[in-house]
């Protein structure tokens, strides 16, 4: 008997990645108010996930990594899927993060990274046509969140918490 050994793919701040490859699990440890984003598309097996950190691109001055937020960020993952093959009407959504973490004293309600990260992420999928099929966002602690490219499953383990499905 032959066994297949999976392989895991770690998504860090601002990176994605797209596969078919069916032995792959795509993870993303400690989102805090950053935003995981995961697709599949079971007809084709083609599944992506990407970390996006921040909520708008327009912040800033300098050249932008798409895939670091979240406005610039839906628009290149629906591309990344559609050139591997995905058809976005097939392809369920789910996103994760957006927690409320404590930073240093005083700014926390004045930056709110992770609801601005919520809200951009929402507003982007209405303007592109997507809907999310599930979410596990906001609150106040970290997640890991992993996506099966074998069976689409996207789990979700908190810190300290049980692990579950989205």
């Amino acid at each position: 008997m032959t066994t297949v050994q999976e392989q895991s793919v770690v998504i860090g701040l601002g990176e994605y990645h797209v596969t078919k490859d069916q032995d792959t699990t795509l993870v993303c440890y400690g989102i805090g108010s950053c935003i995981a984003f995961a697709a599949h598309d079971p007809a084709s097996g083609v599944v992506g996930m990407a970390h996006f950190v921040l909520p708008d691109s327009t912040a800033t001055t300098r050249e932008v990594n798409p895939a670091r937020f979240c406005d610039t960020g839906v628009p290149l993952m629906l591309r990344e899927l559609e050139r591997a093959g995905a058809d976005l009407k097939k392809t369920s959504f789910r996103i994760a993060g957006g927690a409320h973490m404590t930073i240093a004293r005083g700014f926390e309600a004045k930056l709110n990274i992770g609801e601005r990260n919520i809200e951009a992420t929402k507003a982007k999928a209405v303007e592109v046509g997507i809907r999310f099929r599930g979410e596990d966002v906001g609150g106040a602690h970290g997640r890991t969140v992993r996506l099966s490219a074998a069976t689409g499953k996207v789990t979700i383990s908190n810190v300290g918490g049980a692990t579950y499905e989205l």
